[in-house]
């Protein structure tokens, strides 16, 4: 099958969902499938023998990107004339061009639905109001299945409920044959407690809760000098970040990495004593750094929010937090640094539970989806 993904963000660009589209297309790709990719980012390039188009945006409002994408759209569809379009609904605008084109080309169309979206101020809620109405809607209408990634954000998240028949439940994976977690990494922080936190620190994701992260490990400091916060990611308010650890004390116990490239990743889970992301509301659709965490073997800690409890399972491979709570964050990472035997269990268990994230189960369901809308389809 020659399959397009559009995804408003694609690789270079590293975030959850466009670290998703990039391992579908990878196994697509592995399974003799021919994967295309439509992105905004300016600067991704042919990867791996997967073809790339780029059409930057004409600008960002917060991590959207805005451009009109329907012409750019049509001419690659023409060029390359996909049997399968998938949009990743990361971000509002895209994915909705292309359920829209899709249909009018009479290719059927999947919507990979990774997080609702959650807004504070008025503008954003005023305008979130009037696109999930207007936009969203349709789009949902005009796809063939909404794939969630998980039971538990499919049945609570309240922009699904009205399309329930056209749900179809496809599990993020982690292909450990790509995911080199034999290697000896070389310790960067060898006499430290370490907390590691990979995420974005934009302004528009400050729902993963790193803020609260920051006031727990200065809670911390006290039973533990030596610990050390690891922040893996960049974005438009790190500066926010970086001044909240001074004015909490603790700028010495905080390594701000920034965007780092792979083998450095790896290094900072092989040491890290425990992986946190205290994400604070629904807009965390899944969290794609708990499987990498779980990969080493690491316990994971995680806050009771979106669609984390598909990844962290209480007590078992982690611990659940209550969101916007330091305290209650603070006393669960002082568990795993505390009780190690118990954290050395949560990471086995969690390694083991990996087989519920293989890239074979999911990709065969998501293959079996699009198998079957083209049988439909030939009718």
């Amino acid at each position: 099958m020659k399959i397009l993904l559009v995804s408003p963000e694609f690789f270079p660009f590293i975030g959850g969902a466009e670290n998703l589209v990039l391992r579908i297309c990878s196994q697509l790709k592995k399974l003799n499938h021919k994967p295309i990719v439509f992105t905004s980012t300016k600067n991704a390039k042919n990867l791996n023998g997967i073809k790339i188009y780029s059409f930057p945006p004409l600008f960002k409002y917060s991590n959207t990107p805005f451009n009109f994408w329907g012409s750019g759209l049509k001419k690659i569809i023409e060029k390359e004339k996909p049997e399968i379009i998938v949009g990743s609904h990361s971000t509002p605008f895209m994915a909705d061009f292309a359920a829209r084109i899709a249909k009018k080309n009479n290719i059927p169309f999947f919507l990979i639905y990774h997080n609702d979206y959650i807004k504070q101020n008025f503008f954003e809620k005023t305008f979130l109001g009037l696109y999930n109405f207007f936009v969203l809607k349709k789009t949902f209408g005009l796809t063939e299945k909404i794939i969630a990634t998980s039971d538990c954000y499919a049945e609570k998240s309240f922009f699904l409920n009205e399309f329930k028949a056209k749900l179809a439940v496809v599990p993020p994976f982690l292909d450990l044959t790509e995911f080199k977690v034999q290697e000896e990494y070389k310790k960067t922080f060898p006499k430290n407690k370490v907390v590691l936190f990979v995420g974005a620190l934009n302004k528009g994701q400050k729902y993963k809760g790193l803020d609260y992260l920051i006031k727990s490990v200065s809670m911390l400091k006290k039973d533990f000098p030596e610990i050390k916060l690891v922040v893996v990611g960049k974005g438009n308010n790190s500066a926010y970040f970086k001044q909240l650890a001074k004015t909490e004390g603790i700028q010495h116990n905080v390594f701000f990495a920034g965007e780092i490239p792979q083998k450095q990743l790896l290094s900072f889970y092989s040491e890290c004593n425990a992986l946190v992301l205290p994400s604070i509301n629904d807009s965390e659709g899944f969290g794609l750094v708990f499987l990498e965490a779980m990969a080493f073997s690491k316990p994971v800690i995680g806050g009771n929010a979106g669609g984390i409890p598909a990844a962290v399972e209480h007590n078992f491979n982690g611990l659940l937090v209550e969101p916007k709570n330091s305290m209650e964050l603070t006393k669960a990472i002082k568990f795993i640094l505390i009780n190690k035997n118990k954290a050395k269990e949560m990471g086995l268990n969690g390694f083991k539970k990996l087989k519920d994230f293989s890239p074979e189960k999911s990709m065969n369901k998501l293959i079996g989806l699009f198998e079957g809308a083209l049988n439909e389809k030939r009718k």
